[in-house]
């Protein structure tokens, strides 16, 4: 189901009139439709929780930025001479290692390291020109949006560089009517009754949110059975 199709079907069964208008267009319900989306991708994994972000990055970049990330669980990078997975280590040690040198005396090489960055600065509003200023002294990443996350190499890169993130990331906002993510299409139902749950959170109705949950759960749970059917599929003993 597509995003109108959702909004349509929350106004029926929630009978929150109030939030989709007559002609089923939004007045308010695509905000809890979008929060039970970003809910239901923290409360249980899925075979589509985990994703790659891949990016081509230029001679000399030192780090990749990419939106809605939960988790980074693996770095990857390929160029012209392979493909090769880089081992994460301390913020700090690769800073203390690699970064303690004025940008404008960086080495580019071949990256053998990562570690998540922080990509967030205070004040949170500052502005590229000052943060252009810093750059010469430390090295600032951008943009500067609190959606985005960042992972440092221990090098900038030598040459033309594909680099791909893999780790857990949250499902596609809804916006466009003809919308879809993840929980739209496979699991609507699921969705919906996530989205109600969210106005009875605001509305503190706690009774009905008492029986959401528990059909919530049960759903979450035969979820959660299939991830273990991916994982042991072939698996035909335990680890020593």
């Amino acid at each position: 189901m597509n995003l109108l199709e959702i909004r349509t079907k929350f106004r029926e069964l929630s009978g929150r009139y109030d939030l989709v208008n007559d002609d089923f267009s939004d007045n308010g319900a695509n905000f809890f439709i979008n929060e039970a989306s970003r809910w239901l991708d923290k409360t249980v994994e899925t075979t589509k929780s985990w994703a790659s972000y891949m990016t081509i990055i230029a001679t000399d970049t030192w780090y990749v930025s990419f939106p809605e990330a939960r988790a980074v669980k693996e770095v990857w990078i390929s160029t012209v001479e392979g493909k090769w997975q880089l081992e994460k280590i301390r913020l700090q040690d690769l800073i203390a290692s690699f970064f303690t040198e004025n940008p404008s005396e960086w080495t580019s090489g071949t990256p053998e390291y990562y570690s998540p960055f922080l990509s967030r600065y205070i004040p949170e509003n500052i502005s590229p020109a000052t943060l252009a200023t810093f750059a010469s002294y430390v090295g600032v990443i951008t943009p500067v949006t609190n959606d985005y996350n960042a992972v440092i190499l221990s090098a900038p890169v030598d040459q033309e560089t594909l680099v791909e993130i893999i780790g857990l990331f949250y499902s596609m906002a809804l916006s466009a009517d003809d919308d879809e993510n993840y929980w739209s299409k496979m699991h609507p139902l699921l969705l919906i009754q996530a989205a109600i749950r969210q106005t009875y959170i605001i509305g503190g109705n706690k009774p009905m949110l008492d029986v959401l949950d528990r059909g919530i759960d049960g759903e979450l749970k035969r979820l959660d059975y299939e991830v273990v059917e991916q994982i042991i599929a072939e698996v035909d003993e335990m680890d020593a």
